[in-house]
């Protein structure tokens, strides 16, 4: 693992929309427009995960200027608020769902997802029941790892081939049965494999949180060289 080598970076949502006082990471409609502003005055390329495995080389492949975006949990405001946002720009997301919790209050319906879908965004798996993976049983993780992708591609007729791990957490066998499932890639958070094998499953995202709505903080999360100055933790 280079630490100080360049990384394209994939950027880590949750909510953009109100505070709500709870624990989930909000980012603020306005601050969330301002920095899709800064991605497009900057002339950033937004790629998806897909383009991201579409070579060999992977990152390296891509232009500098190249972010991926990525939502965690499904809100039902990715869909409301951050979605037109993103069509404004003319970018792509990824959208990683906990298939449990869809329709329940505060996150997206089937028929929101359905409409993301068709609209360009890609919907992948956040498990089945947004399960901590390194702290469940081993039969446990394959069966929400597997089932959750089933129920997606079930529903909305596309092939679902990209995992986020719930809180980022994963283990070696938690990779292995991504693999075994049919994914292409599995995302976690400021995580790093030890198997460089599976690399791929185990890809780093830069969490991003309302104070990045100042311009020279942002511009540190997509630069390509941030994991030079945060702490990357092991797997669970």
């Amino acid at each position: 693992m280079r630490r100080w080598s360049y990384h394209l970076p994939i950027l880590g949502y949750h909510r953009v929309g109100a505070f709500r006082g709870d624990h989930v990471p909000t980012v603020s409609p306005q601050a969330f427009e301002r920095q899709m502003m800064c991605l497009a005055r900057w002339k950033f390329h937004v790629v998806g995960l897909e383009e991201l495995l579409r070579t060999p080389a992977g990152r390296e492949a891509l232009p500098r200027r190249s972010v991926v975006i990525t939502f965690d949990d499904g809100y039902e405001e990715t869909c409301t608020v951050a979605w037109p946002i993103l069509k404004r720009f003319g970018f792509s997301a990824t959208v990683f769902v906990a298939t449990e919790e869809i329709g329940g209050p505060g996150f997206a319906t089937w028929e929101q997802l359905a409409a993301m879908a068709d609209g360009g965004l890609t919907i992948g798996s956040h498990t089945a029941h947004h399960c901590y993976l390194p702290d469940a049983q081993p039969s446990q993780v394959t069966e929400e790892i597997v089932r959750s992708k089933q129920a997606l591609e079930a529903r909305l007729g596309q092939p679902v081939d990209f995992l986020s791990y719930p809180i980022g957490g994963f283990t070696p066998h938690a990779q292995q049965a991504a693999s075994l499932a049919g994914y292409r890639a599995a995302v976690t958070t400021n995580r790093y494999s030890r198997d460089a094998a599976m690399a791929p499953f185990a890809l780093r995202r830069i969490k991003v949180t309302e104070r990045d709505r100042w311009p020279w903080l942002f511009w540190a999360k997509v630069s390509g060289y941030y994991d030079a100055f945060r702490k990357l933790k092991p797997p669970g």
